[in-house]
């Protein structure tokens, strides 16, 4: 085989490999074949002290690709710091996918490392699908310690909807309402302007009943706004 086919085929097996990346959900290249399909905006995230990290698992994170500065209409977070008028200043979206709130909070010095002022907290969705939220309100608890001692103050928020375990994430929320309440910590409300009344995730607001669409990220991105405003 000549050098030109022997080029020829290299890039062809390069190419089809890269193909075949895009169909494998978690891979760079399909990850960031969802960001620049959910793209909303280039985001600067700011380095100086006193800005809004988000803590979290695959809801805050959406597409968004840590790598890379581009803001994502699936993300609440980042469709918060695409906005114009918005009353938080962007330092950074620290959320992964699948974690569960132990692992979230492994990731604290992560979120802190902007200086913020504030940290949004979502934890607890990985726990409930895993069938492990014994350990829950002790780990958020352990979150905002680290949290406060950190220089920042956390804002919790409660689960979005879910179509697979609706039961499980209602009861998680109602103790986490309770923690909140006697912690004196701040609890946004994600699971009601989301909802149906069966506690699955109403029309539009999610494309695969775990995660908001975009339409679900802009409502939980007015949920942050009204409160941090």
């Amino acid at each position: 085989m000549g050098r030109g086919r022997v080029v020829l085929a290299v890039v062809a097996v390069v190419v089809v490999a890269l193909a075949a990346s895009v169909l494998v959900r978690g891979t760079p290249t399909r990850r960031l074949a969802e960001a620049v399909a959910h793209f909303e905006c280039f985001l600067s995230p700011s380095d100086e002290p006193g800005g809004t990290v988000a803590l979290g698992d695959s809801i805050t994170a959406g597409s968004h690709v840590a790598a890379l500065d581009i803001g994502v209409d699936d993300s609440y977070f980042d469709v918060l710091g695409c906005r114009e008028d918005s009353p938080v200043t962007y330092s950074g979206n620290a959320g992964v996918s699948g974690e569960r709130s132990d692992e979230i909070l492994a990731r604290v010095p992560e979120a802190l490392a902007p200086r913020p002022a504030t940290v949004l907290v979502l934890a607890g969705t990985n726990d409930v699908r895993q069938g492990r939220t014994d350990g829950t309100i002790d780990t958020l608890t352990r979150i905002a310690e680290k949290v406060e001692s950190g220089g920042a103050t956390p804002v919790f928020a409660t689960l979005p909807p879910s179509a697979e375990f609706p039961d499980e994430t209602v009861a998680l929320n109602e103790r986490l309402r309770v923690w909140a309440d006697e912690r004196g910590v701040e609890l946004l409300d994600f699971w009601t302007p989301l909802a149906d009344p069966d506690g699955t995730f109403a029309e539009g607001m999610s494309d695969d009943g775990t995660h908001p669409s975009p339409e679900g990220a802009e409502v939980l991105a007015d949920v942050v706004a009204d409160a941090l405003g």
